[in-house]
């Protein structure tokens, strides 16, 4: 990976980083190759044809991060990305973290590991009081992470949110910064 605009490291092999534009080509061929994977619960894969899409929605990023309305990274192994994960939304002291995984490296707790980080840099960096997570009702790995890390799951759900054609209750998680165990 070329030259990153930002980067949080977690240990030796782990980062969260913000690419520059000029990695535009390398993500979009990692999200194309693994399209099949990322489309179950992504529905902005199909909408993603190019490397111009990537690249303004990196540029995006890196924009959303320089005026604190986001911060949304990559996350590497050893350098390269295996991932996207960050806060997709930052606004009156909550943020609400997104993420993915390439399906090469699912079952390895990286997410975990990246989400935990977003976590920490929320509350300590970004001055949070409230972090939230939603993912899909049958996306069991992507539910399995906020249990994971401590979040409380609401009893209220989003529901008819539309994924690629089908309907899907969404489940929200959220953990209050006084509730926060490293």
């Amino acid at each position: 990976m070329k030259a990153v605009h930002f980067e949080i490291k977690i240990d030796e092999n782990l980062s969260l980083v913000i690419p520059h534009l000029a990695n535009a080509p390398e993500i979009f061929y990692l999200i194309d190759k693994d399209r099949d994977h990322l489309r179950t619960w992504l529905p902005w894969v199909d909408s993603t044809v190019s490397a111009d899409d990537t690249r303004k929605n990196l540029a995006e990023r890196i924009e959303g991060f320089n005026q604190k309305k986001q911060a949304s990274f990559y996350g590497t192994l050893r350098g390269e990305i295996v991932a996207s994960v960050g806060f997709i939304s930052l606004e009156d002291g909550v943020g609400e973290i997104g993420y993915w995984l390439l399906s090469n490296y699912s079952g390895r707790g990286l997410m975990t590991s990246f989400v935990k980080k977003c976590v920490e840099y929320g509350f300590d960096e970004l001055g949070l009081k409230n972090i939230v997570i939603k993912c899909a009702e049958g996306n069991s790995k992507s539910a399995a992470i906020p249990k994971r890390l401590g979040f409380n799951q609401s009893e209220k759900t989003e529901t008819k949110r539309i994924r690629n054609g089908s309907e899907h209750h969404t489940l929200i998680f959220t953990l209050d910064k006084s509730d926060w165990c490293r």
